[in-house]
């Protein structure tokens, strides 16, 4: 509703007044607004610049390296060799060239660490060069020229990370600086925004003052609108009595009004943008309004309190604290507290549900579940899932275990079965390998314990032979021993009778009247000579024959030994060393039995010369001295004769004892045999309690499903 009233020049001066204020504080703001956003669109600062060269050299000095790389793949190709080298040299000239612009950086940290990466980066392509020699000299083999060059990129990648680190923090800080400057800037445009309101409100004030010379009618006109909430009614005045002074303060209320309405959408939209904190200044309107202004403040301060409140109790819910509660509120507001309570009771619910399941979980005990009928909705589904796990561990467990059982029980036959997934998946398969190879070793077992029983049968039944035929030679050495004795004491008779002969033969020469007597015992005693070498030389040939028999059986047993392999090869050594004591025998009778014929030849001679003295009696006086050296050596040779006696007793003693101890050792082997037999059977026993046929899985398999 407007009121016309003939006041064209106050209401010109007053509309005219509030544009130009209007105009100026837009201007204003729009030039603050106009400078930050130049600043900050426009004006790129250099440290900014040169993060972006730093992020770029980073790009860079990676496809340089990605190119060596190439280098060395392709090291066999001649042209791309030479094409990626020349691509490597390209980029290391464009790092080059980056690092160098970054050198003019106004920071001076990052100057030194630019100069440093240069140098390092420098070195690296020297070495790089000087690789390839080493690396055509290897064949172009990739593997030795990335040994050549290993390691030697991560100094000077070390040192482009902490360049570009740095380049980036200095940016961020310019950035800084530069947004500052621009809040800066907004903040003194709108302070010149604000002051320029101020004089305008102040010049408004004092046209208000001055020309406030509304009719009563727009007075009256413009309370009415303002008391049905129109602030936008105009009162248009040009006198200047008092009318005119009640119709400018009636546009003053409106204005205030209007000032208190702008505030408060101002703070909605401040709201709504996320400025929770934001409040009307109570103290920009007067008296009243400035109270409702404070009294709004007041409320939404409350709530927002309230909600503040509610949020950091759920922020404590929601990290695991259900310690706090939520106090309790009156009124409409108690619904905020019963849904805080609502959520702290299903939470606690739910807890204890997990908590429960979890610590069955640990003791092992796969067999709880959780009450989801409790639960509604993503708690449900949570429960839901959690018992899902709890059954899919225990029947996975279960035919693991089952597996297990089946192993301890010998069926190496059984093996998991069924849809298992991921870590199940892998034990299923682990476990069914096991089974599988201690099967395979259980056979292979089974086939050894065979086999090391018929060897072990075979070695018994040889020992036992050789011991029969070690206890028959001990027995022929035993008889041999006895009959050498007899014969060393024969041998030591006939050299007495010797020495006694020497005797006659030198008393002969004084009593030769009795030459006839003395011949014919000599006679007597030279037949029993002959007789007695006659049985050595017997004697001898049954010790030759002893000794090449068990030449024959040491030879036998070493056949047996070496039959027996590893298991033998201590037989063989003590059959070895018996036929090394045969052989010695067999030359020991040898030359006993050359002795003794030289002995019986001896004795012949002897006994042709007796006879002859007897015949020829008359020339025995003249021959005295003649027979008497021949028995000397008669007497000599018997001496040898018995000591070699004695050496072929001793050594058929000792012949006798070795044939002992060789008795004694093939019983031995003989009892080693038998009990490797016994332990054969014992392995064959315990290897047989393992069940390897798949029909005996199938039966485990279904005894564990009964």
């Amino acid at each position: 509703m407007n009121a016309s009233v003939r006041a064209p020049r106050l209401q010109s001066k007053l509309l005219g007044a509030v544009s130009v204020g209007l105009a100026v504080v837009l201007l204003c703001a729009l030039a603050g607004l106009a400078s930050a956003w130049l600043k900050l669109s426009t004006d790129v600062p250099p440290e900014v610049a040169h993060s972006r060269d730093a992020e770029r050299l980073q790009r860079e000095f990676r496809g340089q390296v990605q190119e060596w790389k190439n280098v060395l793949l392709r090291g066999h190709d001649d042209a791309l060799r030479q094409r990626h080298l020349d691509a490597f040299d390209s980029e290391g000239r464009l790092v080059e060239q980056l690092a160098k612009g970054l050198v003019t950086s106004p920071d001076a940290h990052t100057r030194e660490l630019a100069q440093a990466f240069i140098g390092l980066h420098a070195q690296l392509q020297q070495d790089y060069h000087a690789a390839l020699q080493a690396f055509a000299e290897a064949g172009y083999d990739p593997a030795a020229g990335d040994n050549l060059v290993r390691g030697k990129d991560r100094p000077v990648a070390a040192a482009l990370d902490a360049l570009s680190t740095h380049a980036t923090q200095v940016a961020e800080a310019a950035l800084a600086a530069r947004s500052q400057q621009a809040r800066q800037t907004l903040l003194l445009c709108a302070a010149l925004t604000v002051l320029a309101a101020v004089l305008l409100l102040i010049g408004l004030a004092w046209w208000l003052r001055r020309a406030v010379v509304q009719p009563v009618l727009a007075v009256e006109a413009a309370a009415r609108a303002v008391a049905a909430g129109d602030l936008q009614h105009v009162v248009q005045v040009r006198s200047r009595d008092e009318i005119g002074r009640l119709a400018q303060a009636m546009q003053a209320v409106q204005s205030t009004l209007r000032g208190v309405l702008e505030a408060q959408a101002a703070m909605a939209q401040a709201h709504d943008a996320g400025t929770i904190s934001h409040r009307m200044d109570a103290r920009a309107f007067p008296g009243a309004f400035g109270t409702m202004v404070a009294d709004s403040n007041a409320l939404v301060d409350a709530h927002i309190q309230v909600k503040l409140r509610a949020i950091a109790i759920m922020g404590r819910y929601a990290i695991g604290d259900l310690s706090q509660d939520m106090e309790r509120l009156p009124g409409e507001k108690a619904v905020i507290t019963d849904a805080l309570d609502t959520a702290k009771v299903n939470l606690g619910m739910i807890n204890g549900e997990i908590r429960r399941l979890a610590e069955a979980a640990a003791r092992g005990d796969f067999s709880q579940r959780g009450d989801s009928a409790r639960f509604e909705h993503d708690f449900r589904a949570m429960v839901d899932g959690l018992n899902r796990l709890m059954q899919t561990t225990e029947l996975n467990l279960g035919e693991v275990s089952s597996m297990l059982r089946a192993i301890a029980d010998g069926r190496l036959g059984a093996r998991m079965h069924g849809d298992f997934q991921g870590v199940f998946a892998r034990i299923a398969g682990d476990a069914n390998t096991t089974a599988a190879q201690l099967a395979t070793i259980v056979t292979d077992i089974k086939h050894a314990s065979g086999n090391i029983h018929t060897a072990a049968a075979e070695i018994a039944a040889g020992n036992n032979d050789l011991s029969r035929r070690t206890e028959q030679q001990a027995a022929n050495l035993e008889e041999t021993a006895a009959s050498m004795e007899e014969l060393t004491s024969t041998v030591r008779q006939n050299a007495e009778h010797a020495r006694q002969a020497n005797q006659l033969a030198i008393g002969a020469h004084n009593v030769a009247s009795h030459g006839g007597n003395v011949v014919g015992q000599v006679v007597a005693t030279m037949g029993a000579i002959e007789t007695s070498s006659r049985q050595i030389a017997e004697i001898i040939s049954v010790i030759d024959g002893i000794a090449f028999q068990t030449n024959i059986l040491a030879l036998n047993a070493a056949v047996e030994a070496a039959r027996a392999g590893e298991q033998g090869r201590g037989f063989a050594v003590v059959a070895s060393e018996v036929r090394t004591l045969a052989q010695r025998s067999a030359a020991a009778a040898k030359e006993i039995k050359s002795l003794i014929e030289t002995s019986v030849e001896q004795v012949g001679h002897g006994a042709q010369r007796v006879r002859e003295a007897g015949d020829t009696m008359a020339e025995i006086v003249a021959s005295v001295q003649r027979v008497t050296d021949i028995m000397a050596e008669i007497s000599a040779a018997s001496q040898e004769q018995s000591a070699g006696i004695e050496q072929v007793s001793q050594t058929v003693i000792q012949m006798d004892g070795t044939t002992q101890q060789n008795a004694a050792l093939v019983e031995e082997a003989s009892a080693a045999a038998r009990s490797l037999e016994q332990q054969a059977n014992r392995l064959i026993d315990a290897v047989d309690v393992f069940d390897l046929s798949t029909t005996a899985a199938a039966k485990g398999g279904l005894a564990r499903a009964a």
